[in-house]
């Protein structure tokens, strides 16, 4: 394999004059690489006794490549940002060529000559790789690389999925850096808080489209979003810092993006499955490939199943999903898609946000209760279900202009049924025990359109994005109940109690319907060769209403024209090297309800950050340092133990928070064979008195995961990584309690080992919580964090 190495850098979206004559294809491809900047691998065995036509005129650099192999039997694949690797290209069974589309790897598709990129995010799907060098849209809508865009942004690759394991989305955040993802409660409908820079995340892009968390997690998508299975899934993007360019109004905490699998230009068949501790099992089937033979209708299908106990007492859960996609080119230009998916957890034993006792009694004295006991009833449970249908189509109009449009239905209905005895006991062990049952349905629509290409003034190529979002969502909570009348004794408790008649108890019912939508733009100004300058604005209307039993309104709130303003620039000060500033405004209409139960007033503040990246080895390996600073007004607090009257967390507002802190972090492959991902975050949010606030979240964070495979021996992959956090706390205790309830810094390692039997089959097994460490994800009660496993697992790949 030979490479041929270009004097500057280019991208498969930019353009020039070329000036190529016809000749022989080594001598063409030698001179494109030139002109275009392109690094091009290729065997010269294959070119020997080619000839090309050349190429004369303006031309991107995808095209350009595509018309320099026209008619030779070679096509390529996009590696990196600007670099591509040469191959012979398909033939059917009478040996014609078959010139299907071109696959640019974790990049997009090239259909007809024109690049296209795919959702607006590069696919990472047999890359091997633990970062990307294509294109991320979450932050702009624009489709820049990490280090051309001014924001902090992590991708959790599927290949990074594959190695540990994982198949949750509350697992792999966990691993996110400047992620702190806490869990509670049951492993299926526990509550799965997500925080990040101090805030809590609550956007969510599906496929590039904002979509309410709800839409995908059901009730407040806090008791589905953490159990939401991984397997249908290219990657995971988290954009931190504020994105309301493109969700509108938000946190200024992250943006969760979720690019799920596309359909492959090939046959491909994968099947896995694996065994844990506790009888936990995990199986997966995934097809993808054309329906006919041109390749211009593919498809692509993943279902999924798990099954297991807990080492919770008494706890066992069940949960399974199917997705199907496909996909067709109307014409060499016009890509349409149509996708379906559906899903279900079922929890027996436990449900909700607790299921761990009380730490103490009223008295302060410990109470004596593990990792491994169950406050809730044997009866409780949870179940949800999940449908959802997307339809889209993209067209390209030229190399430098696409558009796309698409539209979301989803629906899921919740039910969970509990008995806990989580409150304080007394001196001889008596406390109150909740009973509480809700049937909930979440029917949410979202549209998404998108128009984005380039513009040139001043002799050079600048991006420009304009689209338009909204979603209109429809809670309904229809049958509720909610009691604290029964006494037991958790000393001698065994978990038995009557499952009440819920249906001759519940009460009236509520409903919550919430319309958001609106329009953005956004430019990348190259002012010099070295400097971008990147603006934009987002106009938003958001309404909230709020329904009784009888669906007439008894809170109503609009907010209209919000202008939500992006600036940014990014200056390259070495080939490798750049800096960047960005700084965005916020606004976010609140869920939290004061104790009548009423809506707080919107969240207000501004949010800024700057820091330093770099990018190596066309993007294989990428590095960034980031400090940020937060204000904000009407932040949502807990307001002690109060509750709403719903049973709910109660909260207060405050002005004049201020967070601020740093961060680094490396994902890639620093050497050939050694695959690093990891970060260090610093976050600390203090009140307008100067005192610090969100105690329970951790000042410090630690994530790393590494890899190694020996290039002697190919076959086997060893692994390992730590996460670490600094000390958590209750910050409306006390300082006496405060400290009694607080959980210490502690550190979780995993490790892996791989070995790969044949090209097509695999064994992994993975050691999580290597060293058995004890902690509590909750800082209220006895809920802690799995103690140590092991699970094995063969993947097959045809």
């Amino acid at each position: 394999m030979g490479t041929t190495v270009p004097s500057g850098t280019a991208s498969a979206q930019e353009s020039g004059d070329f000036h190529i004559p016809a000749g022989p294809l080594a001598d063409a491809i030698d001179r494109f690489a030139r002109q275009s900047g392109a690094q091009i691998r290729h065997s010269a065995v294959a070119m020997e006794g080619k000839t090309s036509a050349g190429l004369q005129g303006r031309s991107g650099v995808a095209e350009g490549l595509s018309r320099i192999l026209a008619g030779t039997g070679l096509t390529f694949r996009q590696t990196g940002a600007n670099s591509f690797t040469l191959e012979a290209a398909p033939q059917s069974a009478d040996g014609a060529i078959q010139l299907g589309p071109v696959r640019v790897g974790g990049d997009g598709t090239t259909v007809g000559g024109y690049d296209r990129p795919v959702s607006g995010t590069a696919l990472t799907e047999h890359s091997r790789s633990y970062t990307s060098a294509g294109p991320i849209a979450a932050a702009t809508g624009l489709g820049l690389t990490l280090r051309e865009t001014p924001q902090s942004i992590t991708i959790l690759t599927r290949e990074r999925l594959d190695q540990q394991g994982i198949t949750t989305l509350g697992d792999a955040l966990a691993q996110a850096p400047g992620i702190f993802y806490q869990p509670a409660g049951s492993s299926v409908g526990g509550y799965a808080g997500l925080n990040s820079r101090g805030y809590a995340v609550t956007s969510i892009m599906l496929d590039g489209v904002p979509i309410p968390s709800s839409a995908i997690a059901g009730y407040a998508a806090l008791q589905g979003l953490g159990t939401l299975n991984t397997d249908v899934y290219d990657s995971i993007t988290v954009v931190r810092g504020a994105t309301g360019l493109m969700t509108g109004a938000g946190d200024p905490s992250a943006t969760i993006a979720l690019t799920r699998k596309r359909p492959t230009d090939t046959l491909q068949a994968i099947a896995l499955a694996s065994y844990g501790r506790w009888d936990q099992v995990h199986a997966m089937v995934d097809l993808g490939g054309p329906l006919n033979s041109q390749g211009t209708v593919r498809a692509r299908a993943v279902g999924s199943f798990e099954d297991g106990d807990s080492w919770k007492e008494g706890y066992n859960y069940r949960k399974y999903l199917g997705y199907g996609i496909i996909e067709a080119d109307l014409s060499d230009r016009t890509l349409a898609s149509l996708s379906f998916d559906f899903g279900g957890n079922n929890g027996k034993g436990g449900a909700g946000p607790y299921t761990g006792y009380a730490l103490t009694d009223v008295d302060g004295n410990p109470t004596p209760f593990s990792r491994r006991d169950n406050a809730q009833t044997e009866w409780s449970r949870f179940r949800d279900r999940r449908i959802g249908v997307t339809a889209a189509i993209e067209h390209t109009f030229d190399e430098d202009w696409r558009a796309k449009l698409v539209y979301n239905h989803n629906e899921v209905k919740t039910r969970q049924y509990f008995g806990l005895a989580a409150d304080l006991p007394d001196a001889d062990g008596f406390t109150a025990l909740h009973l509480r049952s809700y049937r909930i349905t979440n029917k949410v629509d979202s549209v998404g359109a998108k128009l984005d290409g380039a513009y040139y003034l001043f002799g050079r190529r600048h991006e420009l994005v304009a689209g338009f979002n909204g979603s209109w969502t429809d809670e309904i909570t229809p049958d509720w109940y909610r009691s604290f009348a029964s006494t037991v004794n958790v000393y001698s408790w065994n978990r038995q109690f009557p499952e009440p008649d819920w249906e001759s108890l519940y009460g009236f019912g509520w409903g919550t319907k919430v319309s958001q939508y609106g329009a953005y733009v956004a430019t990348r100004f190259r002012a010099t060769e070295a400097l971008a300058i990147l603006g934009g604005l987002r106009w938003s209307n958001w309404r909230t209403r709020d329904l009784d039993e009888t669906g007439a309104d008894y809170d109503d709130r609009k907010y209209r024209n919000e202008i939500t303003p992006y600036l940014g620039a990014v200056l390259d000060i070495t080939p490798n090297l750049s800096i960047y500033a960005s700084y965005t405004s916020i606004f976010n209409p609140q869920s939290s309800r004061d104790v009548q139960g009423r809506l707080l007033d919107p969240e207000t503040g501004s949010n800024i950050e700057a820091g330093i990246k770099g990018e190596w080895f066309d993007g294989r390996l990428n590095a960034s340092a980031a400090v940020f600073q937060v204000k904000k007004d009407n932040l949502a607090v807990q307001d002690g133990t109060n509750l709403t009257p719903t049973g709910d967390q109660a909260y207060v507002a405050i002005d004049d928070t201020k967070g601020r802190g740093w961060e680094v972090e490396i994902s890639g492959e620093p050497v050939e064979g050694w695959s690093v991902q990891g970060g260090y975050t610093r976050v600390r949010t203090k009140d307008s008195a100067g005192a610090r606030l969100n105690g329970e979240m951790p000042e410090h964070m630690v994530k790393l995961f590494t890899s190694w495979t020996a290039p002697s021996l190919s076959q086997l992959t060893v692994g390992g990584g730590v996460t670490w956090q600094s000390r958590i706390y209750s910050p409306w205790m006390d300082e006496a309690w405060a400290d009694r309830y607080a959980q210490r810094s502690y550190a979780v390692v995993n490790a892996m080992v791989r070995y790969a039997i044949s090209e097509q089959i695999m064994v992994t097994v993975n050691a999580n919580n290597l060293f058995d460490k004890v902690y509590r994800t909750d800082v209220d009660v006895h809920d802690y964090g799995a103690p140590r496993s092991f699970v094995a697992s063969v993947r097959a790949q045809f």
